[in-house]
């Protein structure tokens, strides 16, 4: 089998490149391929730096997706971070396309990042109800400060090569297009200037003037805007973690902390979310890209939001069954439609005749399912409440 990663010397520099179409995820081969290139240009007396670059459209975008759920092969990311850091040579990390998660931790590892300017990173972990158990909660804090790396952790969107390099994350922007050349021309310029080995983990001057207070700051914020998860909160920690522990200790941290929201439902369930919304691109009627004729929708629900959208269905003309629990919820609901489309004719929307032919002929309300075997679409507005959700469900399901 041929590996998806590759040495090449030039001019003193050790190429290490990543081929792994189509985002250069970091599999077990990538991993293995990646540790064993690094150790073989450190052995190498000519090689004066290293450089991991990828082909492609992208640097590494990722986990490999593929490798979720199942047990983790060697070698594993973090220690093959901790390989990469110890690297007595300097180590260049050139970005394009996006460096996410272990992605960008790997290049954190690394011991300077350049990037192309059209280049974006970021660690978005926490949208799979983790955090980043590679060490990025520890050393991104040593390049960007608490703050910064609190923000891009907790929220986990990218941001662009222009903001990395204004926070400290990289620490060049390159003029050249082509990530490889950037990433030799910074390298050459390295060994010109005899640049020292630069080790994140032992970097301390953005840490030692944190304030503390930042953290449960942070977590006040949080308890509104991420009521009830549990992954941006261990992500809080984690970064406390990289200000009030040594680098060991917080990357012990850190894997105690990821290990927790790996055993959370709320991260089995994120990430079969995550899974279901790649697998719809590849359900046949989407791939046509033939829309499915909607000729009748049932609304599960009668009150301000199910009532809402029954109208606006039925004012683009599509016929309408709402379900309601029982009779005084089915009256309840058809007043609510009502008083919506009553306000209507008051504001010169609708006359009266309008009005009537929608709930004549195409508004109906039932408390039994019988009335939704023949429609498109289902539209759940019901109360929220995951048992009575549940309820539903079972009954559409059936």
């Amino acid at each position: 089998m041929i590996s998806p990663v590759s040495l090449t010397i030039v001019d003193n520099i050790a190429v290490v490149t990543i081929d792994n179409p189509p985002v250069n995820a970091l599999g077990q081969a990538v991993r293995a391929g990646l540790l064993q290139s690094v150790k073989e240009a450190e052995d190498n007396g000519a090689v004066k730096a290293i450089l991991i670059t990828c082909e492609g459209r992208t640097f590494i975008a990722g986990a490999d997706i593929k490798e979720f759920g199942k047990p983790p092969l060697a070698p594993h990311l973090p220690g093959l971070i901790n390989e990469i850091e110890a690297c007595t040579k300097p180590v260049i990390a050139t970005i394009h396309g996006t460096a996410l998660g272990g992605g960008l931790e790997v290049a954190l590892g690394c011991h300077y990042r350049v990037a192309v300017a059209s280049a974006k990173m970021g660690l978005p972990e926490v949208n799979l109800g983790i955090l980043p158990g590679a060490g990025g909660t520890q050393r991104l804090p040593r390049l960007v400060g608490a703050q910064k790396a609190l923000e891009m952790i907790t929220a986990g969107r990218p941001i662009s090569a222009e903001q990395a390099l204004q926070i400290g994350l990289i620490d060049q922007i390159s003029d050249q297009v082509d990530a490889r050349e950037a990433g030799l021309a910074f390298a050459r310029k390295v060994i010109e200037n005899d640049f020292p080995v630069r080790r994140t983990g032992e970097q301390t001057d953005k840490i030692a003037t944190a304030d503390t207070a930042i953290f449960d700051q942070y977590r006040a914020g949080l308890a509104n805007k991420a009521r009830g998860m549990l992954s941006p909160f261990k992500c809080v920690d984690a970064v406390e973690a990289a200000v009030t522990m040594a680098f060991k200790q917080g990357l012990d941290r850190e894997r105690e902390l990821f290990d927790q929201c790996m055993a959370s439902p709320q991260r089995e369930g994120m990430i079969h979310a995550f899974f279901g919304e790649r697998a719809v691109g590849k359900v046949k009627e989407m791939a046509s890209g033939k829309a499915s004729d909607i000729n009748k929708v049932g609304v599960i629900g009668g009150g301000t939001m199910g009532a809402g959208i029954s109208v606006a269905l039925m004012q683009s003309r599509i016929p309408v069954v709402m379900v309601e629990r029982d009779a005084d919820a089915v009256k309840a609901g058809k007043d609510n439609v009502e008083r919506i489309l009553d306000g209507g004719v008051q504001r010169g929307k609708l006359t009266e005749e309008q009005k009537k032919a929608m709930m004549d002929g195409l508004y109906s309300v039932s408390s039994s399912y019988e009335g939704l075997k023949d429609v498109d679409l289902v539209i759940e507005a019901a109360f929220e409440d995951m048992d009575v959700k549940k309820q539903i469900f079972t009954k559409l399901d059936e």
